[in-house]
């Protein structure tokens, strides 16, 4: 990102974070409107007792000053139940705008593609909703009500002063005009330094996350010292920047007291001649001593708010441009939403690579058979994940098509193409739940019997029973607390779970040792009746039963049988048995 944001960008994120207030258009007019009268009260406060002092104290009446102290009790009062509501609706809109663009920025990541995981770093992801939003959230909880609250401040009381006493009118701007040249310099300064400090914030972010989920590896590696030297300078990279971002916003906060000390200065200077004689009254003075405060209160906060607002557009920029990224995968806007029953997977003339690489898959056509189980093998780089991702629509095909059922699954909506597949692939992710909740997540309707038949399935319940709680037993970030072996059963748990009518599987079993992936195998076999399983091999003697065999290379099928067939023919596939290099599959 630039360091410093050039005009039409500010113009341009200003209005897209106030967007934003649309969907609460009408709460942020009673807003302004309680804000209104708080400050036509407060207004009026002092030209009341500018009257009370020059024309009821000298009647030397109690009614008359009793029934004026009401009216300003009654004025008080109004302004601080109104400024309970004020404050108390700029919370409720606060409130529901950062729900908005929170649940915005979730639907977004969720959509996007396996590609912007892959060059944007976990951490990166992390500051932006971390430091981006909670910055950007400023321009809702105080930064946007109070530039309009005290802009109204300036305003208001300064049309009183210019048509009742102009000189202080210009008493007070000489102060802030002085405001406004001394503070130029300092807001270049913060301006500065705060897109310095958005970007390595980001920076300190990856590195505290790095020093989190790599602690095994810098261990092992003895890297600790290198590492966190790096990770300080990053710190500093921040921390500096920040620094004297911190430094020129109370500089400029001091002048404040500078040049409102030079405007009371020159009010006195020319309020108590006037008063003295007599071209105005005591109270009209005291009154107007109000209206200063005001103006240049609400001067000096106007012109504090627009430099801390700059600061929030910097982070805004990156949710900005975050929600506008277009997914690499997108549903058509006709998309079909087709329940789709027993249907072969097409492969026709595909061809597909990840950008600014080589082609995976180079012009394959293929027929997986509905209710059939198919086997995908193949040297390390083959294409044969890849084949299970374009199923899902994880990627699109750079050409040719992929058709379920007749269909060009681009024509599908996702949603409903999805939930005909079961998937689990060899690294599996846990929540940090307990492990009933993690495998509830392939069926979140599911019932404690489903899930424990389930578990049993995939050879996972005698484990389970065995920790700490049981099934409400806390698996920790990642599943940390569980083996390889224990997290990949867990994980086939939950696709057995949602019982879907296409299963892919890749290398699902390599985690497994020899005996629970015999009773795994089992089980999957038993639930594989009538459906479609695509497996990507790891072991290949796993595979023997299997209907057909698809022998990749270079993202070609170079061999396709059965198991036997494959062998007789003493190709490809006879090589990677009889080399053992089953592991690096």
């Amino acid at each position: 990102m630039k360091k410093q944001l050039e005009r039409k960008e500010i113009l341009k994120l200003y209005l897209w974070t106030l967007s934003y207030f649309k969907p609460v258009i009408l709460l942020t007019l009673f807003y302004i409107l309680c804000g209104g009268i708080m400050i036509w009260g407060e207004l009026m406060i002092p030209r009341r007792m500018g009257y009370v002092i020059d024309n009821v104290l000298p009647l030397k009446e109690m009614v008359p000053l009793r029934n004026q102290i009401l009216i300003l009790c009654g004025i008080v009062v109004l302004i601080l139940i109104l400024k309970a509501i004020f404050y108390f609706l700029e919370q409720i809109i606060a409130n529901k705008i950062t729900k908005n663009q929170q649940t915005d920025l979730m639907v977004k990541l969720q959509k996007l593609g396996f590609s912007y995981y892959e060059k944007v770093p976990t951490g990166q992801i992390i500051s932006l909703f971390e430091n981006a939003v909670k910055e950007t959230q400023q321009t809702y909880t105080f930064l946007f009500p109070q530039f309009i609250y005290n802009l109204a401040k300036f305003v208001v009381p300064s049309i009183v002063l210019i048509f009742g006493e102009p000189i202080f009118f210009i008493a007070a701007m000489i102060g802030n005009i002085i405001y406004v040249f001394v503070n130029q310099f300092a807001n270049k300064k913060i301006h500065y330094y705060l897109g310095v400090e958005t970007k390595a914030a980001h920076a300190s972010q990856q590195s505290l996350y790095d020093a989190i989920v790599a602690k095994t590896e810098l261990k092992a590696m003895g890297s600790k010292d290198w590492f966190i030297e790096k990770t300080i300078e990053d710190f500093n990279q921040f921390r500096i920047p920040r620094m004297w971002s911190v430094f020129w916003r109370h500089f400029r906060y001091t002048t404040v007291g500078l040049t409102l000390t030079i405007s009371i200065f020159l009010f006195y200077f020319y309020g108590l001649d006037l008063v003295k004689s007599g071209e105005l009254l005591l109270g009209e003075f005291i009154g107007y001593s109000f209206l200063m405060g005001l103006v240049s209160r609400g001067f000096s906060v106007f012109f504090y708010i627009i430099p801390a607002q700059y600061h929030a557009l910097n982070y805004a920029k990156y949710l900005h441009d975050f929600l506008k990224l277009e997914p690499d995968v997108r549903e058509d806007n006709n998309c079909l939403k087709v329940e789709l029953d027993q249907f072969d997977i097409e492969f026709k003339n595909v061809s597909f690579a990840y950008k600014d690489s080589q082609p995976i898959i180079n012009n394959l056509s293929l027929i997986i058979p509905a209710g059939k189980k198919t086997a995908i093998v193949g040297e390390s780089g083959s294409g044969k994940s890849t084949l299970l991702k374009l199923i899902g629509r994880f990627y699109d095909v750079n050409q040719g098509q992929i058709l379920m059922g007749g269909y060009d699954i681009k024509k599908l909506k996702l949603e409903h193409l999805r939930q005909n597949f079961g998937y689990v692939f060899q690294d599996t992710y846990l929540f940090n739940m307990s492990i009933r909740d993690n495998i509830k997540f392939g069926n979140p309707d599911a019932s404690d019997e489903e899930v424990i038949k389930a578990s049993k399935l995939a050879s996972a319940h005698q484990f389970i029973m065995e920790t700490e709680d049981g099934y409400d037993t806390i698996v920790g970030e990642g599943g940390v607390r569980l083996s390889g072996g224990q997290k990949q059963r867990i994980s086939i748990a939950r696709m057995l779970l949602k019982k879907p009518p296409i299963i892919l599987l890749d290398e699902a079993t390599s985690a497994l040792d020899n005996v629970t992936e015999a009773a795994v195998k089992q089980s999957l076999e038993k639930l594989a009746v009538n459906k479609t399983v695509v497996t990507v091999a790891h072991r290949l003697s796993t595979i023997m039963d299997y209907d057909s065999i698809i022998v990749l290379k270079a993202g070609k099928i170079v061999e396709e049988g059965t198991y036997q067939s494959l062998m007789d023919q003493k190709g490809l596939f006879y090589q990677l048995v009889i080399r053992g290099v089953n592991d690096e599959l």
